[in-house]
């Protein structure tokens, strides 16, 4: 059993960080993860923007979201930590989850800057959980241990994150909101649901206006980003299982294999056959 099946945290570093980071392939993370850096840079792929996080910078990774890491640099030193949904939700913890979670969504793959006095009280603090998390020693109460630092973990980035809540998350505009509404509609329901309009009525407003906004924040028109979504998920499918091209058809919500080859190939210049053959060893 490993230690994040154990314990429901655990912690990498820069030598074990590519367990959990696919390289030179679409993945998504099994888990949530908090990604901090010391130094060096780390350049990553995300849907419709691309991403580089440099020194004292951390985000928060999403097991909705399909990343594809670029590059990154010799001088990298990183941590990350990371840990099962329902493990945090059982701690007992008081600041405001929902707000905190909120704030968390609205940065979600987006490098958030630390003043390098933060990130060395954190980094010690996720230096010591990984060592009571490695220890071989016998611990009697290693469980509670584990859940008390990852507590502490938790209330030290809520409290990072409160300084931000009112310059970040209170002052999101209307335009921002539809984005993130939008995005987070696309992620639990592009299996079933791909047109805009379906999107807009979710919120209540003409597809125009909902084609308008997203295209004014992201660069990128509705449909677009509802299509690299879905194209992302195939490309993860075709790489990181042996299921055949019917199933994953029928997985994203396809009529027939005929349809998704065209829509993938349309996308992607090349058939769903030949994207997975570059991955065939």
């Amino acid at each position: 059993m490993s230690v994040l099946e154990k314990f429901g945290v655990d912690v990498f570093t820069q030598h074990n960080i590519f367990e959990r980071i696919a390289v030179d392939k679409p993945f998504r993370p099994e888990n949530p993860a908090f990604i901090f850096i010391k130094t060096g840079t780390i350049k990553l792929k995300q849907h419709f923007r691309d991403l580089e996080l440099s020194a004292n910078m951390f985000m928060v990774t999403d097991p909705q979201t399909v990343y594809e890491m670029v590059s990154v640099s010799d001088d990298f030193q990183s941590r990350m930590v990371s840990y099962k949904r329902e493990f945090i939700s059982a701690l007992s913890l008081k600041f405001n989850r929902l707000i905190t979670y909120r704030y968390f969504r609205q940065q979600m793959n987006i490098g958030v800057p630390f003043e390098p006095e933060e990130l060395e009280v954190v980094w010690r603090s996720v230096n010591f959980l990984k060592y009571i998390l490695d220890s071989e020693t016998e611990m009697t109460y290693k469980k509670e241990i584990v859940e008390h630092l990852f507590s502490v973990f938790c209330y030290q980035m809520a409290g990072i994150i409160s300084k931000e809540d009112n310059s970040s998350m209170n002052q999101m505009s209307r335009q921002e909101e539809i984005v993130f509404v939008f995005l987070n509609d696309v992620a639990e329901n592009h299996h079933t649901e791909r047109t805009v309009e379906f999107y807009a009525e979710r919120q209540s407003i003409t597809t125009r206006h909902l084609s308008s906004v997203i295209k004014s924040i992201t660069g990128k028109s509705a449909s677009q980003i509802i299509a690299l979504i879905i194209v992302n998920e195939a490309k993860v499918l075709l790489n990181s299982s042996t299921k055949p091209v019917s199933e994953i058809s029928s997985i994203l919500g396809f009529s027939d294999q005929y349809s998704f080859s065209h829509f993938f190939k349309k996308h992607l210049g090349e058939s769903p056959s030949q994207y997975r053959h570059q991955f065939e060893s």
